[in-house]
């Protein structure tokens, strides 16, 4: 039996986002623009300034913490303890979201990324604080889209082959509820891979 989707609402579009500078930001400041309804998560802290702020709950924050260690046996990281007020708010981003779309780099396994740490997973990962956000995308088989800044294209997460894979054409905005994320050291080819999913989704 064919499945129709319902078509997708453009004055009820919502962004779930992090409040950060760089990504975080043009993902919020383009998609108020548009009408875009953003929810800019924290837990705790006095350093985010975003007119979207929303405070995260103790049950999403302890919730977060799981989902952060459960992606990490995938990163392999370490050191993660005193960013965890910052990296399971990012649970929230991920738990209201039926889409991801993040900025950032692919990093290979064995390979380092632009901060200089080595991949140890068995998988492609994206560097930074990204990465957590986009595993536990990956940990709920969600849709996930990664722009890389470094090969300046579109890469979906593929659930067949386990690695992303590089898209022809820019992805658009086609559930209700997204979120928008990337690194803070956003470059100019980054802004406008944000822009061109929301022109593709938008128009204009």
């Amino acid at each position: 039996m064919e499945i129709f989707k319902k078509p997708l609402d453009l004055t009820r579009v919502r962004c779930h986002s992090g409040g950060a500078i760089g990504a975080d930001s043009e993902w919020e400041r383009r998609g108020i623009s548009r009408g875009v309804q953003v929810f800019a998560y924290s837990y705790k802290t006095k350093y985010h300034d975003s007119e979207c702020k929303k405070e995260i709950s103790d049950e999403d924050y302890i919730e977060g913490q799981e989902k952060i260690s459960k992606a990490n046996k995938t990163l392999g990281r370490y050191g993660i303890s005193k960013y965890m007020n910052l990296l399971a708010r990012n649970w929230a981003q991920v738990k209201y979201s039926s889409q991801v779309f993040a900025v950032g780099t692919i990093v290979s396994p064995g390979k380092k990324g632009p901060k200089g740490y080595k991949n140890s997973a068995k998988w492609e990962v994206v560097d930074g604080g990204t990465g957590y956000a986009v595993q536990m995308a990956i940990d709920e088989e969600k849709e996930v889209f990664v722009f890389d800044q470094e090969r300046n294209s579109w890469h979906r997460w593929s659930y067949n082959s386990m690695k992303f894979v590089p898209m022809k054409e820019c992805p658009a905005i086609t559930e209700q509820d997204f979120a928008g994320i990337g690194t803070r050291e956003i470059k100019q080819n980054g802004i406008d891979a944000i822009e061109e999913v929301y022109r593709k989704t938008f128009g204009g």
